[in-house]
């Protein structure tokens, strides 16, 4: 099979991954409350749309559509645009509806064949793990939905809070094992520096098949026009 990729849309990402995200996988995005998952999730997709006319999916389990927006609200991004002009598609999942979201695999490939989708984030994999009554029936409720993403032939990033590690010589852990299952793991930072009383940002590519990339942990920041990765 011939190998694609497509450029993250996220300026100093790529300069990590040598040539961008292999077209079709899916990836763990992982991080602590705060430390901008979802910022830069959804510059993922506007900058796919915008510069790479590749239309996104953003299916939202944990907030609703208009809490999305409220807090992407001061970035240059017009959501309402984007959504009008069938750019960006928006779906959201309450937690009371999560068994919805877990069948609706031919439902929401309909809505990618119909719309052209070629990215699609799932914000995040809390709730739905969250709704699996023991460890064993996790793993095999999140290894069918990886495979049922799969299927979907986008590229896909997963959101994940984090069990931070112990020291920074220790690999981090997603709460809830979904890095196991996926292609591809990128950890988000959010440090806290006693010398200058502050927390920065840094990002590290922990895994992702197929690719030659970066091991280095770099610095980056969340700026009015969103995620920006230090990679030099």
């Amino acid at each position: 099979m011939a190998r694609e990729f497509i450029k993250s849309g996220i300026p100093g990402l790529d300069a990590l991954l040598s040539e961008g995200f292999l077209k079709g996988s899916v990836i763990a995005l992982s991080g602590p409350t705060g430390c901008g998952k979802s910022t830069l999730a959804m510059q993922f997709l506007v900058n796919g749309t915008l510069k790479s006319k590749e239309p996104g999916l953003y299916i939202s389990v944990e907030q609703s559509k208009q809490s999305m927006y409220f807090n992407l609200s001061g970035y240059s991004w017009d959501m309402e645009k984007m959504e009008k002009g069938k750019q960006i598609v928006f779906l959201d999942y309450p937690m009371y509806e999560i068994d919805q979201f877990l069948n609706a695999n031919s439902a929401i490939q309909e809505i990618i064949n119909s719309t052209g989708v070629k990215r699609v984030v799932i914000d995040s994999i809390m709730p739905v793990a969250l709704h699996f009554k023991d460890e064993d029936e996790r793993k095999k409720g999140l290894l069918k939905l990886i495979d049922n993403i799969r299927k979907w032939g986008t590229t896909t990033l997963v959101l994940s809070e984090d069990t931070p590690a112990t020291t920074q010589d220790v690999l981090p852990d997603t709460k809830y094992g979904v890095e196991s299952f996926t292609d591809g793991w990128i950890q988000i930072y959010y440090l806290f520096s006693p010398k200058d009383k502050e927390r920065t940002r840094a990002i590290e590519v922990l895994k992702m098949k197929g690719v030659h990339h970066s091991a280095k942990i770099v610095p980056c920041e969340i700026t009015d026009e969103g995620f920006i990765v230090y990679s030099k």
